[in-house]
């Protein structure tokens, strides 16, 4: 940034010019002849002077907030660029939902380590429209969710394909079932995932598409809790195949085979478009994609 700007950023917090001197080490005059060549070169008043306060004027907030967006421009370009010194430093903010976050990343990211060890790297776990979330407001630098997501300010990219499945209890009437029995799901207790899932949205609406409709719905947090209320016999659910390969080994649940309700979809790859992706950001993507085979 143009030093000028620098010190009128620090007025414009403080709304004292003594005190922008401080913090920038800075005298008080020096200050003042600063923002008089800006209002100069730019043509306009920036500050009224109330004293030893001022305020930003019109012209002083529009410029204001150029400053500030310049700034976190400047911040991330320097990270950028130490980060591309070798990836030997820097951190990665991820965010997915439980089939990505759970069932396909963590390899991908003991892979990442071992080639980038001096990267910091943090997972965080929550449904897709939460991971939705944190990646418009720039608290993870990627996501990945098991729902497309609409959102103007994303870019979103298949990285990967999965299978939706129904699970039952062993023994369950529709653990034999080939095809869709309406009367047996009347009499059964669906068990499906917090609000924001994505799995739990692409289930309702197969369901609705299908004409099935359970006697009951019941919510558990997280996918963990649905895998264990199924086996343990309090209804069935729709769940990622990736989810439960151990449990379908060791006949905790059964998958029975229903054409119908077999749901084929995509992972998603989430980053911002009004972001520069760091070279963490690159290298961890490039991991994912691989050579345009899913993971």
């Amino acid at each position: 940034m143009d030093y000028r700007l620098i010190v009128f950023r620090a007025v414009a917090r403080r709304q004292n010019f003594s005190r922008a001197a401080d913090d920038l080490d800075l005298s008080q005059p020096a200050v003042s002849k600063h923002i008089r060549l800006l209002e100069a070169e730019w043509g306009v008043q920036l500050f009224h002077r109330l004293g030893s306060r001022v305020e930003l004027t019109d012209a002083g907030r529009i410029l204001a907030d150029y400053a500030e967006r310049m700034a976190v421009l400047t911040d991330e370009a320097r990270r950028v660029l130490a980060e591309l010194a070798g990836l030997q430093r820097g951190y990665l903010r991820i965010g997915a939902s439980t089939t990505p976050g759970l069932y396909l990343l963590p390899e991908v990211v003991a892979r990442f380590q071992t080639r980038h060890p001096g990267v910091e790297v943090t997972l965080t776990i929550s449904n897709s429209a939460d991971i939705a979330r944190r990646v418009l407001s720039a608290e993870c630098d990627l996501g990945f969710v098991g729902a497309p997501v609409e959102a103007a300010g994303l870019q979103v990219r298949p990285f990967a394909e999965d299978e939706v499945i129904l699970i039952v209890p062993p023994g369950h009437t529709l653990a034999q079932a080939t095809g869709i029995a309406a009367e047996a799901f009347a009499q059964a207790t669906l068990i499906v995932r917090e609000a924001g899932s994505g799995t739990r949205q692409l289930a309702e609406a197969r369901l609705a598409q299908v004409g099935v409709r359970p006697r009951r719905v019941m919510e558990l947090a997280g996918c963990e809790a649905v895998k264990r209320g199924v086996a343990a016999g309090l209804g069935v659910a729709l769940v990622s195949r990736r989810t439960v390969t151990l449990e379908l080994a060791n006949n905790l649940v059964c998958a029975p085979a229903i054409p119908g309700l077999r749901i084929v979809r995509h992972l998603y790859a989430l980053s911002r478009k009004d972001a520069r992706p760091t070279a963490a950001s690159l290298a961890f993507l490039a991991l994912v994609f691989g050579t345009g085979k899913p993971v």
